[in-house]
């Protein structure tokens, strides 16, 4: 009997020790990532086309697992682009997912249907050849287009006007503007405003003049074209002379990554300007750009607005250094002061240490005319560990073509 009890208590032993070990040995539980995905970018451009015309989608996502575009595209990696040719106006909507949620975005295509039985007047092409001023005229409808005329303007001043013959559907005719003489090289070196200025020529032409023709649609009748070097302001050189500030006040050019009010400095090599902000949680640093003179004679320095010209982009790489790992990385955003002086940004866009440089694109065409200051933004999206962030020539330019 007690040989008996002595067997039982040895098995109930036995069973503890086994139910222990397995309960040290159970599977860890997965790593779930820090947060859900970032969507750097998702556009269409064109984002407005007429029935039968392409547009391209292109998008860029980090820290995904998967990557699902509706309607009608499935599944797709993490960057790339695709050309499509939508027959009504669509909204794509792109879903990045992994373990720790879901990211979406969306863009819109506006299709201008092809109204039946009428014609569609484009130009296409403006181009200077001698000294006379030659342009490209389409009709890009479905109905014949009868006679039409196209005018000329010079810096917005009406010059001159073309006759052009009637169009079929889908002929395209290069024709020139055969009294007027251009009187200017395309490059000029002016000596106003200012000694040693280039001088910027907009060239438009209008298809459809005064619009005597009922055309499937009008908005697309005139095409812009810059003769001369165009406008180019480089964040990267007037770096030195912007103003910066974060939260902890007033930054001084240059400061190393170390400050902890934050810091901005170059690259040289590169160049690329480095951006870091103040090192708290959620810290945030600006830079002021503007026009900057100096006036030799009075030894005088001021900042004035930057005049924006027609068909402006803002263009830049923004991305962390090789080999850096930011445990929540930053938001960066391009600003601007409004008429009534308030800060106004466009599309802020999330950055994570994925080791890319990602595109950071905008259309300052909204801004032709105007005059203002801008602002690099970045802050950090939570933790402050190792938030300085790249940018590789970040640069306003005009293209050279384009609709006004």
């Amino acid at each position: 009997m007690k040989t008996q009890k002595r067997f039982l208590v040895l098995i109930a032993i036995s069973l503890v020790a086994l139910i222990g070990a397995a309960a040290g040995c159970a599977a860890p539980s997965p790593v779930t990532p820090a947060a859900p995905p970032a969507i750097s970018s998702f556009t269409a451009s064109p984002t407005s086309i007429t029935q039968g015309q392409q547009t391209t989608l292109s998008w860029s996502v980090t820290g995904a697992t998967t990557v699902n575009i509706q309607p009608d595209i499935g599944n797709q990696g993490l960057t790339g682009s695709l050309t499509l040719t939508p027959n009504a106006t669509v909204t794509y909507t792109l879903t990045a997912t992994n373990d720790a949620g879901s990211t979406t975005g969306s863009t819109t295509i506006n299709v201008t249907p092809v109204v039946a039985g009428k014609p569609d007047l484009v130009i296409t092409d403006i181009f200077l050849q001698a000294n006379q001023i030659y342009y490209t005229i389409k009709n890009q409808g479905n109905a014949v287009a009868p006679p039409s005329w196209t005018f000329l303007y010079v810096n917005d001043q009406k010059e001159t006007s073309d006759f052009v013959e009637s169009l079929a559907p889908g002929e395209e005719r290069v024709q020139r503007f055969s009294n007027f003489d251009w009187k200017y090289p395309s490059l000029w070196l002016a000596e106003t405003p200012e000694a040693g200025q280039y001088v910027i020529f907009n060239v438009k032409a209008c298809a459809n003049a005064e619009s005597p023709i009922a055309e499937s649609n009008t908005n697309n009748d005139c095409l812009l074209q810059i003769l001369g070097p165009g406008f180019t302001f480089d964040f990267v050189q007037q770096a030195h002379l912007a103003k910066w500030t974060s939260s902890a006040g007033q930054i001084f050019w240059p400061q190393s990554a170390e400050n902890r009010a934050g810091a901005a400095y170059l690259i040289t090599y590169n160049p690329v300007l480095v951006i870091c902000p103040e090192k708290v949680n959620n810290g945030w640093i600006i830079g002021k750009y503007g026009a900057y003179h100096y006036n030799a004679e009075t030894r005088v320095a001021d900042y004035r607005d930057i005049d924006i010209p027609v068909l402006a982009q803002f263009t830049s790489k923004v991305g962390f250094a090789p080999g850096v790992t930011s445990p929540d990385g930053v938001t960066v955003a391009l600003g601007y002061y409004d008429e009534m002086g308030s800060l106004v940004f466009f599309n802020k866009m999330p950055v994570m240490s994925d080791g890319q440089m990602h595109d950071y694109n905008v259309d300052l065409r909204s801004l032709a005319g105007k005059h203002t200051q801008f602002v690099l933004f970045v802050q950090a999206n939570g933790s402050p560990v190792n938030t300085c962030v790249r940018w590789q020539e970040p640069k306003i330019t005009q293209a050279q073509q384009g609709q006004p």
